[in-house]
């Protein structure tokens, strides 16, 4: 009962600070904020003529002031109640943290703070308090799966790929709705106008994988009999979570007061997403791994998904990520959407169709390999001979792509990188030199080329430096692998450095590379195209790879190898995160 009571409590809390968001950009649409020149409270303004403008802002003010109570009681029950002891408390004390910053930044705003600065951050706050208070709520209602029901094998693969896709629809809303916000801020400053041009996408792509996750959550997860509501609900009604993106998206395209609905929209999916991801995590549920249960799968759709297994959408990724951050800190400003979203579809192309030759030349190779002998080609589904088909149509589509819709260097670069990965490392170096990694470690560094040129339509200094980042990168990171992976790679008569070295000289080049990595990320910062902002996240970042790096070196056991391994994958996306950030806020 007392768990309900404080459930209930939480829930208000979360309403009002949703009001708070709708009323804020209600404010900021309506200028209603300079109606009202002092904080908090302006009742002078209501002495003189009455001004509906001054009704707006003080209700706004209101409804904060209600909000900033209902945070700070929760949180004050969630810390007093026995039974949340853990995550639920320091979420609690973010909300109530976040909640206060952004009440700050509305006052710096009426105090005269410039608005690409006081109105962003004020917004940035709000959905961030609400993210806190979302988790909050949800870490009190649903509760934690005992650790003797942990998942494993295939079942524990759809969990993860359920709370990937709910993971990165959430950031995919966080940021359009942070986007929708901005673009009312105030349309003469260059940050306002140019973010929600970028909305668009940003809630495709949201809509995209949370339907995706509706998808499969309704034909893998079936809730166990003991589980609790919030987990019954998640496969009936994830379906409204690709609903809430399209609501959003339509919302962008209406006059004025459409872009409340769009934020209303995008920030509900960002709450949503964000109760997936916790329903996963916690709730006891069952993951159907097999169709012997279902309706069998479609003859069409085994040979659909073995195709678009061909072209490693894994990896691709990591790859689409370096390309569509580098777009955003070019000299040539902030890309339009179609820009951005042609130069995806035609990376996506490359990237698959470099893939997908490469699973037709190692067929022979993954064969002997236990994570690769389950691919199409090796197991007989698909024949070598049509995925090097498949491949090189994707290729040439996405040349034909990239220079019709981008720029002709964009296009050359991406048919380099087909021709660097798909031939030079598959063909030659990969079965002749341990040096395999090293050398073609070029060809996964070259999508931030493709990005930036498809931006500028030229090369600069600064997009080399970024080739050198992820080039740098690439020993460390398949090195790792390869330590793990050894004997797989042996048995193949693949010459890995751990094959031809042995394992302690793996794991001291390893530590080498580390080095000269982190030492290459703080380039853009010399050459004066990065800021402070970019230099404390690459030595934050950097710091934490060389601490892994060491212990693979000095321990050398599994747990270090793949401890390094998993971060290396995230350590790129946020160096390269980074460098947005420090161009979006400090230009």
């Amino acid at each position: 009962m007392a768990t309900r009571h404080l459930a209930r409590i939480l829930l208000i809390g979360l309403l009002l600070t949703l009001a708070t968001i709708i009323s804020g950009a209600l404010v900021t649409i309506s200028a209603s904020a300079t109606a009202c020149p002092s904080w908090p409270l302006c009742l002078d303004a209501l002495n003189g003529e009455a001004n509906p403008l001054v009704w707006i802002s003080l209700g706004h003010r209101f409804i904060v002031a209600l909000a900033l109570l209902a945070v700070i009681g929760s949180a004050w029950m969630v810390w007093r109640a026995p039974e949340t002891k853990g995550a639920p408390r320091w979420t609690a004390l973010g909300a109530v943290t976040l909640f206060l910053l952004q009440a700050l930044a509305g006052a710096l705003l009426v105090w005269g703070m410039p608005a690409m600065v006081a109105d962003v951050w004020h917004l940035t706050g709000a959905l961030l308090a609400f993210g806190a208070q979302t988790l909050t709520f949800l870490l009190v209602v649903v509760p934690a799966r005992p650790a003797t029901e942990r998942l494993a094998g295939r079942a524990a693969q759809t969990q993860r790929r359920l709370r990937g896709l709910a993971s990165w629809g959430s950031a995919a809303a966080g940021v359009a709705a942070l986007a929708i916000g901005a673009r009312s801020v105030a349309p003469e400053i260059e940050m306002a106008v140019a973010l929600p041009a970028n909305s668009v996408g940003a809630l495709g792509f949201a809509a995209a994988l949370t339907g995706w996750m509706a998808v499969e959550a309704r034909r893998r997860l079936h809730p166990a009999a003991q589980t609790a509501a919030a987990a019954l609900a998640l496969p009936r009604y994830s379906p409204l979570l690709p609903v809430l993106a399209t609501v959003a998206l339509a919302g962008l395209f209406l006059p004025t007061g459409g872009h409340l609905l769009s934020l209303t929209a995008a920030t509900l999916l960002w709450a949503g997403a964000l109760a997936a991801i916790v329903v996963l995590q916690r709730a006891p549920l069952t993951f159907t791994t097999t169709t012997a249960v279902a309706r069998p799968t479609p003859k069409w759709r085994e040979v659909v998904a073995d195709y678009i297994s061909l072209t490693k959408p894994k990896v691709i990724s990591l790859l689409l990520v370096t390309t569509l951050t580098t777009m955003f800190i070019t000299e040539a400003g902030l890309p339009s959407w179609w820009l951005v979203l042609w130069t995806m579809i035609g990376g996506y192309l490359a990237a698959g169709g470099a893939g997908a030759i490469n699973c037709a030349f190692d067929s022979d190779i993954d064969i002997n390999m236990g994570r690769t002998s389950r691919r199409p080609v090796p197991s007989g589904r698909i024949s070598a001979r049509a995925a090097f088909i498949f491949g090189v149509i994707l290729s040439v589509l996405s040349i034909i792509v990239l220079w019709v819709f981008t720029t002709p260097l964009a296009a050359f670069f991406a048919f380099l990188g087909i021709i660097y990965y798909a031939y030079f490392y598959t063909g030659v170096l990969k079965r002749s030199t341990w040096q395999n990694i090293i050398i073609g470690g070029g060809a996964g560094a070259i999508p931030p080329l493709v990005g930036w040129t498809a931006v500028t339509g030229s090369i600069s200094l600064m997009a080399v430096v970024l080739f050198a980042i992820i080039f740098y990168w690439t020993p460390p990171h398949f090195w790792a692998l390869a330590l793990v992976k050894q004997k797989d790679y042996a048995r193949a008569g693949v010459p890995m450095l751990p094959v031809v070295a042995g394992e302690g000289e793996t794991r001291w080049q390893i530590l080498v590379y580390s080095a000269i990595m982190v030492a290459v990320s703080l380039l853009p910062v010399a050459i004066g195209a990065m800021s402070w902002i970019y230099l404390a996240g690459a030595l934050l970042f950097g710091l934490r790879f060389m601490r892994d790096a060491w212990a693979v070196w000095k321990v050398g056991d599994q747990a270090a190898i793949w401890g390094l391994y998993k971060y290396s994958l995230l350590y790129l996306a946020l160096v390269f995160a980074i460098m947005v950030a420090d161009r979006l806020i400090l230009g």
